[in-house]
C-alpha cells in the first residue's frame, strides 16, 4: 500500500466517525482534512507533520509501514527497556524464541495448502515483526550492560 492510500485508509478507518472524528481529535477543520486526503485535490496536499500527527492521533501506524515499505525497509515500535533488570535477559532471550517460534508456524500453517492468502500473509508479517522486535529488545539490553 503506498502511503497515500495509508494515509486515507487510517483517516476513514478511525473509530468514531472516521476523517471527521479524527480531524476533530487533531484540532483542524475537516473539510480541509478531507480535502488533504483526497488524491484529486490540486489544491490541498497531505503534509508529512499532519501525516505524523495523524498516525500518533489515530494510534495507527499504516502509514509509517507503508513509507519503510516504499524504501524497502520495515518499521516496528522500539522496545520499552527501562524497568528490565539484569536478571530479565534470559526472560528477554526466550520470549524472541517465542516468538521465532510464531513466526515459524504462521509460515507452516499458510504454505500447507500451497498458496498463500492475503489473511495469511498478514499474519506472518505481523509475527515477523514480533520476531524482529523481540531480537532487538535483547540486543537493547546487551546494549544497557556494555562496559564503559
Amino acid at each position: 500500500m503506498d502511503v497515500l492510500s495509508a494515509a486515507y485508509r487510517v483517516a476513514h478507518d478511525f473509530r468514531p466517525h472516521g476523517a471527521v472524528g479524527l480531524a476533530k481529535k487533531m484540532g483542524i477543520p475537516a473539510g480541509t482534512f478531507l480535502n488533504e486526503l483526497n488524491p484529486d485535490a490540486e489544491t490541498h496536499k497531505l503534509g508529512l507533520g499532519r501525516a505524523v500527527a495523524m498516525s500518533v492521533a489515530a494510534n495507527d501506524l499504516r502509514i509509517a509501514h507503508a513509507f519503510a515499505d516504499t524504501c524497502g525497509l520495515i518499521a516496528f515500535p522500539k522496545p520499552d527497556l527501562s524497568n528490565v533488570s539484569d536478571a530479565a535477559l534470559l526472560d528477554l532471550w526466550l520470549a524472541h524464541a517465542e516468538a521465532d517460534g510464531r513466526f515459524a508456524e504462521a509460515v507452516r500453517h499458510a504454505l500447507a495448502d500451497g498458496s498463500i492468502s492475503e489473511q495469511e500473509l498478514s499474519a506472518i508479517r505481523a509475527t515477523a515483526y514480533g520476531c524482529a522486535a523481540a531480537v532487538l529488545e535483547v540486543v537493547e539490553r546487551l546494549a544497557g550492560l556494555r562496559d564503559g
